[in-house]
């Protein structure tokens, strides 16, 4: 095995003059900061829907059973639309009770199930879901056709997962029109490319108040600039070239210039994570995941909580860097459900979300 750094991480902070921003500075330019970076690593994101709308399609349930949302959202010519299915606690849904709510767009996968569901309403939270494909498709193929590409068919260079991200903002747009949420109490998680969806989505939509991109991997929430060789089946770590080679729907174009040469972006993932302070951080991994890069994943958090210390809200973040391979199960999203309850009751985070997995790696974060 043998892990390769491709230089240091870059300071988020540093100005063009090699001083560093203030926290002031850093708030008041984050938004410009966003826009440049997510043009490169995404392609930017689609524009923010004219309308939204939001109609319920079930019959109301105040037994704790799924209440079912058609979406319709994008300019007021044409829109889309989609399902979202929300479930919250035993009790009345006319908005006299809320709940702080768990939302995942992975509809896609059989991960959030009636286990998750059954769990988190145990300890007083909704969930709700959406099939993220609605948006665009995951297929390289078809391209850059369907779902919102339809609405805007003057914007073709924002990306599937942008497409996806967006999708989680117009649910957000949508909640104030579902009374028993607390939409200022809500979480997003998504697994492997779902992962690297809600990173972007958390990073663009300061109402996310909670994020857990878990086990995201290359163009998530792991480092561009570290490589390791030497397990795992593919005997690598994902990187920029096979993304191109096999998934390039998902990619900025302006990434493609930084194949080979990764340590010349302006930026890392790290970024993205740091564009969500002082909002609450959890990173997820499977330390035997190695085609997704664990140690990546390591060197990406340990730039993330450096930018939080920075910015002094250092406790807002954890990582769970647990034994296992690529998956998003029950006590994946029970980590990331105790992670909220504890910040809503402003608790500390729990120290076993603070543990360095690999003390060996010389990560430089010396700012």
């Amino acid at each position: 095995m043998s892990v390769t750094i491709k230089g240091k991480l870059p300071d988020p902070f540093l100005k063009a003059d090699g001083t560093r921003m203030t926290k002031e500075e850093w708030f008041e330019n984050r938004d410009s900061l966003f826009e440049k970076i997510s043009m490169i690593e995404y392609g930017g994101m689609p524009p923010r829907p004219e309308v939204v709308k939001v109609m319920r399609l079930s019959a109301p349930r105040v037994d704790g059973g799924i209440n079912v949302y058609k979406i319709t959202a994008g300019t007021k010519e044409k829109q889309i639309s989609f399902l979202l299915d929300v479930s919250v606690p035993k009790g009345p849904i006319d908005g006299s009770v809320k709940y702080p709510l768990l939302l995942c767009g992975d509809g896609c996968y059989t991960t959030l199930e009636s286990d998750t569901i059954d769990a988190a309403v145990a300890m007083g939270f909704g969930v709700a879901r959406f099939n993220r494909l609605e948006m665009a498709n995951d297929d390289k193929l078809q391209g850059r056709v369907g779902g919102i590409y339809d609405v805007y068919p003057e914007n073709r260079s924002f990306t599937a997962i942008s497409a996806w991200a967006w999708g989680y903002m117009t649910v957000m747009d949508a909640l104030s029109e579902i009374p028993q949420i607390d939409a200022e109490n809500v979480g997003i998680t998504g697994h492997s490319r779902g992962g690297k969806t809600v990173l972007l989505a958390a990073a663009a939509d300061t109402r996310i108040k909670f994020v857990c991109p878990n086990n995201s991997g290359c163009h998530g929430a792991v480092s561009h600039r570290l490589k390791e060789v030497g397990n795992g089946p593919h005997g690598k770590t994902e990187e920029l070239s096979d993304m191109f080679k096999n998934l390039y729907h998902w990619m900025g174009e302006g990434l493609r210039e930084y194949i080979g040469r990764e340590e010349e972006l302006p930026y890392d993932m790290h970024f993205f994570g740091a564009l969500i302070a002082p909002r609450y951080y959890l990173q997820c991994e499977g330390m035997q995941d190695y085609w997704i890069n664990p140690k990546g994943a390591w060197m990406n958090f340990k730039g993330v909580k450096e930018a939080y210390r920075y910015l002094g809200c250092e406790d807002n973040c954890g990582a769970w860097f647990r034994p296992g391979y690529h998956r998003h199960q029950l006590p994946d999203f029970t980590e990331f459900l105790k992670f909220m309850k504890a910040k809503m009751e402003d608790r500390p985070t729990a120290e076993h979300l603070k543990i360095n997995p690999y003390p060996e790696l010389d990560i430089d974060t010396n700012w």
